[in-house]
């Protein structure tokens, strides 16, 4: 399975028995997938236990799935992320990302969907890139979990209903194939053989 690439993606999720940053947890899955697309759409990933960012989603509810650009800054943050919550230095104010309260819902000023701040990813304003630039998180899924747990051996196997899509749109691309594909940075980050990559050319 080293040799199959997996979808990377990093979850966060807010502990409800602590408030502000200090309630933010989040980890790197390459188990990221989709379940079903109707009536509703429902993804999956697979958590390790014991796990403080499961143990969060649990008890809110609710979680985002980031799913990355394939960068060099974006894997260095997986790589963070994969090495659990403790070892963050997102937590400690160091490195070019910061957490932020995901916004409202349809403008108002508390989440419709019911769902409390959740940890939105983003770089910091020192280390932001041109409105040109390439875009870090080019899909973030809120999502409300699905209670029923499905635990194999020491891993969970869990189920979310995406609520709402915050999408960050990218620069317009010029179709340079002619044919109306896009290019591997359209694609998002992959997992294998223990490295992140780029998708290559298509066959």
């Amino acid at each position: 399975m080293r040799q199959v690439p997996h979808p990377v993606a990093i979850i966060t999720a807010t502990d409800c028995k602590n408030t502000g940053p200090k309630a933010f947890r989040g980890m790197t899955v390459s188990s990221f997938n989709t379940v079903t697309l109707s009536p509703e759409p429902v993804i999956s990933f697979n958590v390790k236990r014991p796990s403080e960012t499961l143990n969060a989603l649990q008890s809110s509810g609710w979680f985002l799935v980031h799913l990355l650009a394939p960068s060099a800054a974006t894997a260095k943050l997986a790589r963070e992320f994969s090495r659990g919550n403790a070892n963050l230095r997102i937590s400690s104010g160091e490195g070019e990302f910061e957490f932020s309260p995901s916004p409202p819902s349809s403008g108002s000023t508390t989440n419709e969907s019911g769902a409390p701040p959740l940890p939105l990813l983003r770089r910091r304003r020192q280390h932001s890139v041109s409105e040109t630039g390439p875009v870090d998180f080019p899909f973030v899924f809120e999502c409300r979990l699905i209670p029923q747990k499905i635990e194999v051996h020491d891993h969970t196997i869990v189920l979310g209903t995406v609520v709402r899509v915050l999408e960050q749109p990218r620069p317009e691309r010029t179709d340079t194939t002619g044919d109306g594909h896009h290019s591997p940075e359209d694609l998002c980050l992959t997992y294998a053989d223990t490295r992140f990559w780029r998708m290559g050319e298509k066959i």
